[in-house]
């Protein structure tokens, strides 16, 4: 008989009907603000439960921008399951149609209402997960595999006419590794598959449907989550972690740069409806890769010694002088947004490429940088958003072969992290953070350190 037993649970996040429309969107980068008037399709908190023999660890997702911060958090689920709360891993799949707000900008008495209501939710629901996965533990084995899913390119472009833009950047460094850690009981039927993929959940972001209703959605992640149960069948859980993403977006994604022949560039929406569609082709397309790859693992192993260590990792940070976000977003977006209005912008007379509002030195931000190791199998997970050349170079100080990044992990965010190579890409995620191209080497350096603290242990 095994020692190694598994569970897996997944749990509704949606709104309550009566929640529709939530109040209010956030607007970033000058977008405008939408209210999300309906649902699309579920979003869930996903868990995973493993007990070793000797240890239990628990793996937590939600289809939200991020993880949950709320206090305690894994203290709480801790106390309503028996885990130890160091051993609970809680990541978000930084799924942009979610609801998105921040609550330190709440000024209204109905968002108010809807994040108290919502928080509640989410946080009732990631505990019921847990406790479903836990009580659904049954003796298991697993196998690491990998493969790979060519649905998302580059995201960082620099234009004709010189600007930088979010767009599709087809030679810009792109990971298609998915990742896979597959659980299944001792008939071979799967439990749950952990995921990892490094790709921004955007599809469909501040995109209306068809019926001109913009709506809350697990976006391309969930839908290829759910194929994957589906596919499978008998309560499978299939549980998606973003990995090295920062700087990578779906291959179709939420809008399309236009430029002209005199440089000017622009990003034009697509029609209501269309991105929607996009979004089940991108989630169909990725549930097959992730099909493909989960029935290529074959071999197995019940054993999985269990090792867990963290560093905290102080990183140079900027702070801009007008403060962040800035009022005039056009002092650092590139380019137009919507057609091109030939009053504000003729031909021949297109505007100088916004220029890098004053910075000053900030208050070091700080990466929590785990590394779990489970049988032969590497994770290393961080409270933010590294771009693709430092995940890809963290893969390569790893002294194991089966390694896996997951980003959005539990902690005071971090934010972006742009890679050495990326320093001088002016787009507005680069300000008002962790210094762009500072932190590569502090980065795999700590990790290194982990991996010293590990192996001496072994």
């Amino acid at each position: 008989m095994s020692e190694l037993k598994v569970g897996a649970a997944k749990v509704s996040i949606n709104p309550a009907p009566e929640m529709y429309p939530i109040p209010n969107r956030i607007s970033d980068f000058g977008l405008e603000p939408m209210s999300q008037e309906a649902a699309y399709d579920d979003m869930d908190c996903r868990a995973i439960a493993i007990e070793t023999g000797k240890t239990k660890l628990m793996f937590l997702t939600f289809e939200l921008a991020g993880a949950p911060d709320y206090p305690h958090y894994p203290e709480d689920i801790s106390a309503a399951t028996g885990f130890p709360s160091d051993l609970i891993f809680i990541m978000g799949t930084h799924n942009h149609s979610a609801p998105r707000y921040r609550k330190e900008q709440a000024d209204t008495v109905e968002l108010v209402e809807f994040i108290e209501k919502y928080e509640k939710i989410v946080y009732d629901a990631g505990i019921a997960a847990c406790q479903k996965a836990a009580a659904s533990m049954r003796p298991a084995k697993y196998g690491y595999g990998e493969s790979v899913s060519n649905i998302n390119v580059n995201r960082n472009l620099f234009t004709g006419g010189g600007y930088w833009v979010e767009g599709r950047n087809m030679e810009g460094f792109s990971d298609k590794t998915l990742s896979i850690i597959k659980f299944v009981d001792l008939e071979g039927k799967l439990i749950a598959a952990l995921l990892n993929h490094g790709t921004h959940a955007t599809n469909i972001y501040m995109l209306k449907d068809i019926d001109h209703k913009a709506k809350t959605s697990g976006n391309f992640t969930g839908i290829a989550c759910r194929f994957v149960e589906e596919h499978y069948g008998n309560g499978a859980v299939a549980m998606w972690t973003s990995g090295a993403a920062g700087n990578q977006n779906p291959l179709l994604s939420h809008g399309l740069q236009y430029e002209y022949p005199d440089g000017w560039t622009t990003q034009m929406q697509y029609p209501d409806g269309t991105g929607y569609m996009q979004m089940e082709y991108m989630g169909r397309w990725h549930g097959v890769d992730c099909c493909r790859g989960i029935d290529k693992i074959v071999r197995y192993n019940d054993r999985m010694p269990v090792f867990h260590r963290v560093k905290m990792i102080d990183l140079p940070s900027n702070q801009c002088v007008d403060g962040w976000p800035p009022k005039d977003f056009s002092i650092v977006r590139n380019g137009g947004q919507g057609e091109r209005d030939l009053e504000a912008v003729p031909y021949g007379k297109i505007p100088a490429p916004a220029k890098v509002p004053e910075m000053i030195p900030g208050e070091p931000r700080q990466l929590h940088l785990h590394l779990l190791k489970m049988g032969n199998i590497a994770l290393l997970l961080a409270n933010a958003e590294l771009f693709a050349e430092i995940g890809r170079d963290m893969k390569a100080a790893s002294p194991y072969r089966n390694t896996i990044i997951i980003t959005h992990h539990y902690g005071k965010k971090c934010n972006y992290i742009f890679d050495k190579t990326s320093k001088d890409v002016l787009l507005p995620m680069a300000y008002g953070g962790v210094v762009p191209g500072s932190s590569d080497e502090l980065i795999v350096n700590g990790e290194r350190d982990l991996f010293d603290e590990i192996l001496e242990k072994e």
